[in-house]
């Protein structure tokens, strides 16, 4: 079974299918898979904060990190 990562909008993702993140400014943060199917979108408006939850889906991605549950307490500020 495929370890969920739970995403700051309450929806959840596995990560292994994650192959491109992209940030778009004043909008939000996408995550695509292989064949360049969105699979996640996370809204953000404040480009800062779209930053932080892009390099944070961006760790998440990396060996070892399947299902850690982030810290998404910043958007909330």
């Amino acid at each position: 079974m495929a370890k969920l990562t739970v995403l700051p909008n309450g929806n959840a993702i596995a990560m292994h299918v994650v192959t491109s993140i992209t940030l778009h400014p004043g909008k939000g943060v996408s995550c695509r898979d292989d064949q360049r199917r969105m699979v996640a979108w996370i809204d953000v408006e404040d480009d800062e904060k779209a930053k932080q939850v892009r390099e944070t889906l961006i760790r998440l991605t990396r060996s070892g990190m399947a299902g850690a549950e982030p810290d998404w307490s910043f958007l909330e500020q």
